[in-house]
């Protein structure tokens, strides 16, 4: 089987800690990132591969190179098209590779699952109905009358059974219900909320495109195996889910897997903050909450921060160093409307953190003047920056911790904590990091400009040269 995740999302559910430059799925809101999580699950099932798009490059060779994945299982969208698009790229490429005849599970890479043994015993029956030619789905056992979840009908018949669990035939996809429609389903017994889990033989999948989706699949089926037309092609492509595209169309090829595997989707801070009550799940928040005649409150900050709240009832309170989130318990579904209006108004902090990862490391603005910008940058154990240039700034970094070296105009030199280097406007420069602990200094830059577009690269290890 081949293990496929699924890694996009704007990073608005979840702001002001997940944003569009560094949404959910690196977030590290419990024991590591969404991602990482989800590597280390599929790990069991297979050789896993990732599907994201191209401009959560950096992050997601950052995630690959820690978990020990193949990069060329990385496969890179040209930009978001939704799910359908997503998975006719896949199977279209796993198709080109020679892999046409094996099974695929797709996978969400923000979701929490708790019952990791429960959830590899659903995937392995999964894979057994798909070898029979059936699109699965894992369906997950509703314990409340949810409204924020799409619903997957199954028949009362087993198409197959392994231990507790059992496969059965799927009457249908049903829209995000009302209360009244969700406490009906409940009590069925036959609808379970549909998480996006999918489980296919390749030719398959490609055979329902075909079929359901030609114009869709017509453009797709362009892109050759090195993606040289990829970019073009997919921008003709329609945005549309692959519920939409494929599955709400199968009538008699879809099978659903129920299941019991500690699921969430973690998709709004009323569900974070519900999970918190989970004595199992360790939260990173790092705040120490002092309270006064206050309850059911709920507090998350990225930093050490003391915070007090006094006379305040079912808020939840969200902190980092350039944004403060304050709502009420109840309403959180409600954050992505504020941020397409902070979006809308050009408020930076909507999209983007003062951090930014890279493939080497990543960095963090301390100051940005109209005169100078300060930047705390880490490099990570054996790697380096490109070998690069500026022309309208120079750069003065100062060492603080780490150990590595510093390439200047073909001159190395070598670094440790306490040493600064200058770089002259217009010189060729590069630091690596020769250590097994990361490589950390601050850069003082002061010039005209400072913009991140202001590189000129010559030599890269992550292919980012112009040419």
């Amino acid at each position: 089987m081949i293990p496929v995740i699924l890694s996009g999302g704007s990073g608005t559910r979840l702001w002001p800690v997940s944003r569009a430059s560094y949404p959910k799925q690196f977030c590290e809101f419990y024991d590591g990132s969404f991602l990482d999580g989800t590597i280390r699950r599929l790990k069991a099932l297979g050789e896993v591969h990732i599907l994201t798009t191209q401009n959560m490059d950096s992050l997601t060779h950052r995630a690959v190179k820690q978990e020990g994945l193949r990069p060329e299982n990385v496969i890179f969208e040209p930009m978001g098209k939704n799910t359908a698009s997503a998975v006719a790229l896949l199977c279209h490429i796993l198709a080109l590779r020679g892999k046409g005849a094996d099974v695929v599970g797709v996978f969400p890479s923000d979701h929490l699952v708790r019952n990791e043994t429960e959830f590899g015993k659903a995937v392995k029956l999964a894979e057994q109905v798909a070898r029979k030619g059936f699109v699965v789905t894992l369906g997950i056992q509703p314990h409340v009358p949810e409204t924020g979840y799409g619903y997957i009908e199954v028949g009362g018949e087993a198409l197959l059974t392994a231990g507790d669990l059992k496969a059965f035939s799927v009457k249908g996809f049903r829209e995000k219900p009302d209360v009244k429609t969700a406490q009906t389903y409940v009590k069925s017994g036959q609808h379970f909320w549909n998480a996006g889990m999918f489980v296919f033989q390749v030719d398959q999948m490609i055979q329902h495109f075909q079929s359901f989706q030609p114009q869709l699949w017509e453009k797709i089926s362009r892109i050759d195996l090195a993606m040289k037309e990829a970019k073009y092609n997919y921008a003709m492509v329609d945005a549309i889910s692959l519920d939409y595209a494929i599955m709400e169309k199968l009538k008699s090829q879809q099978a659903c897997v129920p299941c019991d595997i500690g699921w969430s989707d973690v998709g709004s801070w009323d569900e974070v903050a519900r999970l918190s009550e989970d004595a199992q799940i360790q939260s990173r928040s790092m705040a120490q909450v002092y309270n006064r005649n206050s309850e059911n409150n709920y507090v998350f900050s990225v930093q050490k921060k003391v915070v007090g709240l006094v006379d305040i009832a079912d808020v939840i309170v969200v902190d980092t160093p350039d944004a403060l989130l304050l709502v009420r318990k109840g309403s959180s579904q409600k954050v992505k409307e504020l941020v397409d209006a902070m979006r809308e108004a050009g408020q930076a902090e909507a999209t983007g953190h003062k951090f930014e990862m890279r493939p080497w490391g990543g960095f963090e603005v301390l100051a940005d003047e109209k005169d100078f910008k300060t930047k705390k940058i880490s490099v990570d154990a054996g790697a380096q920056i490109s070998y690069q240039s500026h022309a309208k700034r120079s750069e003065h970094w100062i060492i603080i911790s780490g150990t590595g070296e510093v390439i200047l105009n073909e001159k190395t030199i070598a670094i440790a904590p306490g040493q600064n280097v200058f770089i002259p406007i217009g010189s060729k420069h590069r630091i690596r990091n020769t250590g097994r602990v990361p490589l950390v200094f601050v850069e003082v830059q002061t010039g005209s400009y400072f913009g991140e577009d202001d590189i000129v690269r010559y030599k890269d290890d992550y292919n980012r040269v112009e040419s």
